[in-house]
């Protein structure tokens, strides 16, 4: 197929003189994490995108390296898994240590066809009038999509052989794919061609301790006090190790089906029965997309699931997990384009299913199954009590909280800080193919937490200012596009300080506040750094200078951190009063940094990361 006007394929990409502007289509072989500059903070991503003429090439035939940098992660390209099509317009050739590399600059414009979206050929008919592909990106970057350009990502999905994925690096931070380990349950077919890539499976093929992408119809959807959410899936094929769920005219009464827990009301099951529905137990990130996106008797396509049979005479379930090499990453997908030839086949068996039970057993024509006046009155009133109890947590909760605190990112949930410490490495535990696991020394993610202050250092408030250090220069390395920025010789002093935080207590004020190595709560020390101090601070605040020589500042700071901390300051200073101080929200990133090989912690630490965190995103009014 002809490549759509004014783009170029990858392999004339790959010999296009240094400094020419190209505009390429291709799909996505690999992904590297991003990744953070230490000296300027800017975000760097790396993958590599294949066509049929490169792939065919002597040269490049692994992929065409793409770099982008940007200020901000949210920013970078929403690449998630190898098989999505990236569309790239005025991308910069840079040769980077003598091996072509496609760079983003300030006019590339960026279109992401996630895999799981792009049908096969023999739909493409479908995409030839006004219907478009689904495609992440800016609106201002996706709304010129050609019927050319469509088409040719379409095709492109097809003529690409996916390389092998590599043997899993042992180093951290690098790419993993959950994979199948031990030897439970039968030998593994031979994976088939699909739409959802070769880790697809219909439930009736899944068993223990193996992964699967499974797509699949949302029959119930709950979720407890806990913060779990669980859903109840079917794509109407049977597996004998699921919960059976006894159709009407097999109860007595007294039995129950459904799951261990008694979630599932008898009453309230709509089918289909039998074993043909699977339970999966959704984590955050993906629980909050399935609260928010997900209804049952939606389509979805769900990502990398865990297969589990917890103990004996238990039944399989599935997990999805927070991936842990990119936390802030959805496995759950909704499916809107029914033309996908596996969501026909579900749609098939799900009317060959419902027209065999509705001919063996006629739905009841009665009206005993309907609500009753009473009842559909008791629900009504349920409801409202349900309403007035979430408004008056509502109100509790604003109430409680200092209000001369403002934190950005208010869509996110609050974690506590027992939660982000991950006490029993519930997100930091990573298995390798082998079946060996280990745990991650840190994992780049962000949270948003209520908090109080109970200790901060350094310990004299003077000290929150300090003499920056600048950035010392590597003679030997080449310096990249994003580090040449100059130091600014003006700024004498910067903000750089540590704070202890705790969940809130059941008082807003404290008697006795006991030291953070002895406390029985969770604490977490969180860095604030220069930048996010004069976040927090606002606009009205000075620039830092040497506090000791500065009252005026001095006395402006400890002002703004009274209304953070109450008086935790006076008592430090030897005052025996009562601590008094309002919970605030705020967000902590959780990072890590290599240790030096002659640091004494290396050796305590897993891969000789230690794991730190810092607080942003909040503002004193």
């Amino acid at each position: 197929m002809a490549l759509p006007d004014g783009f170029v394929d990858l392999a004339t990409a790959y010999k296009e003189p240094p400094g020419n502007f190209v505009s390429i289509i291709g799909v996505v072989v690999d992904i590297m994490q991003p990744v953070r500059s230490a000296k300027t903070g800017h975000w760097m991503f790396t993958f590599k995108l294949l066509d049929r003429r490169l792939q065919d090439s002597v040269n490049g035939s692994e992929g065409l390296i793409v770099r982008f940098f940007k200020d901000s992660e949210s920013n970078l390209p929403q690449v998630r898994e190898r098989g999505d099509v990236v569309l790239l317009r005025s991308a910069k050739l840079m040769p980077v240590n003598g091996v072509p590399t496609v760079v983003s600059n300030y006019q590339t414009r960026t279109q992401v066809f996630p895999v799981a979206s792009i049908p096969g050929p023999g739909y493409s008919i479908a995409y030839q009038g006004t219907n478009r592909l689904h495609s992440l990106g800016a609106p201002a970057d996706t709304e010129g999509l050609t019927l050319a350009a469509q088409a040719y990502v379409i095709q492109l999905k097809t003529e690409v052989r996916l390389p092998d994925a590599k043997t899993l690096p042992e180093a951290v931070g690098k790419k993993r794919e959950a994979a199948p380990v031990g030897n439970a349950g039968p030998p593994e077919k031979k994976a088939r061609h699909s739409t959802f890539g070769n880790k697809y499976q219909l439930v009736r093929e899944t068993h223990h301790r193996k992964y699967a992408d499974l797509c699949v119809q949302v029959v119930k959807k709950y979720f407890s006090q806990s913060g779990k959410c669980e859903l109840y899936v079917t794509d109407y094929t049977e597996n004998r190790d699921v919960w059976y769920y006894a159709p009407p005219e097999e109860r007595n009464g007294e039995e129950r089906d459904g799951d261990d827990f008694g979630h599932l009301a008898n009453k309230a099951w709509p089918g289909p029965y039998g074993w043909l529905v699977l339970k999966i137990n959704v984590m955050d990130p993906h629980r909050q997309f399935v609260n928010n996106k997900v209804d049952e008797g939606d389509l979805v396509l769900l990502k990398n699931v865990k297969m589990k049979i917890m103990a004996e005479g238990a039944k399989l379930e599935g997990d999805i997990w927070r991936d842990p090499d990119n936390p802030s990453k959805i496995n759950v997908l909704k499916l809107l384009r029914q033309e996908i030839p596996e969501i026909q086949e579900l749609l098939a068996r799900k009317e060959k299913y419902w027209a065999k039970r509705n001919l063996q057993h006629p739905p009841a024509a009665d009206e005993s199954a309907k609500p009753t006046k009473g009842e559909k009155k008791r629900l009504k009133k349920q409801k409202q009590q349900e309403e007035r109890a979430k408004a008056a947590a509502d109100a509790a909760r604003v109430a409680e909280r200092n209000k001369h605190v403002r934190c950005s990112n208010e869509e996110a949930s609050l974690m506590s800080v027992k939660d982000i410490l991950d006490l029993d490495n519930d997100r930091h535990i990573h298995t390798l193919p082998n079946g060996t696991t280990y745990v991650l020394p840190f994992v780049n993610t962000q949270y948003r937490t209520k908090v109080h202050v109970v200790d901060f250092r350094p310990k004299a408030v003077e000290d929150f200012a300090v003499p920056p250090v600048p950035p010392i220069p590597d003679r030997d390395a080449t310096p990249s596009p994003i580090d040449s920025v100059s130091w600014d010789d003006s700024q004498k002093y910067e903000w750089y300080f540590s704070l202890c935080l705790e969940d809130p207590s059941s008082s807003a004020t404290r008697q006795a506040l006991p030291a953070p190595d002895t406390a029985e709560k969770p604490r977490i020390w969180v860095h604030v750094r220069h930048k996010d101090a004069q976040f927090l601070f606002g606009n009205d605040m000075d620039d830092p200078q040497n506090l000791r020589t500065n009252p005026q500042i001095l006395a402006k700071l400890k002002e703004k951190m009274c209304i953070l901390w109450g008086n935790l300051e006076e008592r430090r200073e030897g005052e025996e009063v009562a601590v008094s101080n309002r919970p605030f929200e705020c967000c902590v990133q959780e990072y890590g940094i290599k240790l030096d090989e002659d640091d004494p912690e290396r050796g305590e630490v897993p891969f000789g990361y230690k794991k730190l965190f810092r607080m942003f995103g909040a503002t004193i009014l």
